[in-house]
């Protein structure tokens, strides 16, 4: 700031009368504002924090779980903007934030203030993650405001790939699909935003830290190691069910676990991608007409069917035979407390088995039973066709067709 200053500035009254303004109290004055208006940004991403957590906590939950929605009371957010919104803020709050301490380190190098005024502003007024100490340029020590930021952003990125990885998990989501391009352009932008992030803060917080202590601050290899362990530890924390290892299976079975349904007639259990037998459900963007002729997505109402049922409790699959080395075909049912669990296929398939999960998409007219399952399921397929549930309300091509045309 120049010497020279306006005289209506300058010679501003303090406390309305009594002494004058100088340029240094002006000086003070904004270094002051400048480290408050920080406070406030840091509370920010902490919010986002606790947000993302609390919305990744909820796609977990049985009935959210179960749809493409979280439920807030009367309210619905669909998981599919949910990752989109999360990036968003991120971007946003990083340029917030290097806004704010660019200001700040221009306010510093403006300041004609002696240094040992200024180390005493900083030392009364720090933020409330104070990353002006000189302790934030040792790595390797837990307790100092740089860690705390980037453990924040850590924790916020972990909950957000999370989120991604829950909307992707419902196949009825807008954007949740499976697609790999999809799923790589969100992990490509989350990449972008954590490196726009580096350089929108790291400069000027180097900058500030020479100025003050004549040093360098420099992030270091400890701190990126830790911030994406802390990344993978919130991912897999939120869907522990999903990446636990198959190897651990002591017999034949898959499960009894939770599982979470990838389409009408797939389903993800303990890290297997496991097809279900004997039945052949309506493709994930399949279309059929209802009895008005009017197009509904069946495929759709099919992963959804299959999600609900899953919620109701965990899953015990025996594979029949393996398509590669993550992905079996698999008669399963839903696992009954107290009950015995079958040991061979035929006993998934028999008569009386009513919680078998192909048997039930049959019933609920979400699929159609093929192959050796016509001779276990025909039953429950011409009770949905004489009732006419699900897809037999009105027309629609058999997911066969479909996939080839």
């Amino acid at each position: 700031m120049s010497e020279t200053q306006p005289k209506d500035i300058a010679e501003a009254p303090a406390d309305g009368g009594g002494g004058q303004l100088s340029p240094l109290s002006i000086q003070a004055a904004a270094l002051v504002r400048s480290i408050d208006s920080l406070s406030s940004v840091f509370w920010i991403g902490f919010a986002g924090t606790f947000l993302s957590m609390f919305f990744a906590g909820l796609s977990q939950l049985e009935a959210n779980a179960a749809t493409d929605h979280i439920y807030l009371g009367e309210y619905q957010v669909p998981k599919s903007i949910l990752p989109l919104i999360s990036v968003g803020f991120a971007g946003f709050t990083f340029w917030l934030t290097g806004n704010r301490i660019n200001m700040l380190s221009e306010a510093l190098r403006r300041s004609h203030l002696p240094a040992a005024t200024v180390h005493e502003i900083f030392r009364l007024n720090p933020p409330v993650l104070n990353i002006f100490d000189a302790d934030n340029a040792k790595p390797w020590k837990p307790t100092t405001g740089v860690n705390v930021f980037i453990i924040n952003w850590a924790i916020f990125f972990g909950n957000s790939l999370a989120l991604t990885w829950s909307s992707a998990l419902q196949r009825g989501a807008s954007l949740g699909n499976f697609d790999p391009a999809l799923l790589g352009l969100y992990l490509l932008l989350t990449l972008l935003v954590i490196a726009y992030g580096g350089r929108a803060t790291g400069p000027p917080l180097t900058r500030i830290h020479h100025a003050l202590h004549g040093m360098a601050l420099r992030v270091g290899w400890p701190r990126y190691l830790i911030s994406g362990a802390i990344i993978a530890a919130v991912f897999v924390i939120n869907h522990w069910n999903q990446v636990a290892a198959p190897m651990e299976q002591t017999d034949d079975l898959l499960g009894p676990a939770p599982g979470n349904a990838i389409d009408g007639g797939t389903l993800l259990l303990r890290g297997v991608e496991v097809q279900l037998f004997g039945m052949d459900a309506m493709e994930a963007d399949q279309a059929c007409q209802d009895a008005a002729g009017a197009d509904y997505p069946c495929g759709r109402r099919a992963a959804h069917a299959l999600q609900t049922l899953l919620q109701t409790g965990e899953v015990v699959c025996f594979p029949l035979f393996a398509i590669n080395e993550s992905r079996v075909v698999a008669v399963c049912e839903l696992a009954e407390d107290g009950a015995d669990v079958p040991t061979a296929p035929g006993d998934f398939m028999r008569a009386g088995r009513e919680r078998n999960l192909s048997r039930l998409m049959i019933a609920q007219g979400h699929a159609l039973s093929i192959g050796i399952g016509s001779e276990y399921f025909h039953d429950e397929q011409n009770e949905a066709q004489r009732q006419r549930i699900g897809i037999w309300q009105g027309s629609f091509q058999p997911p066969s067709a479909w996939r080839r045309r």
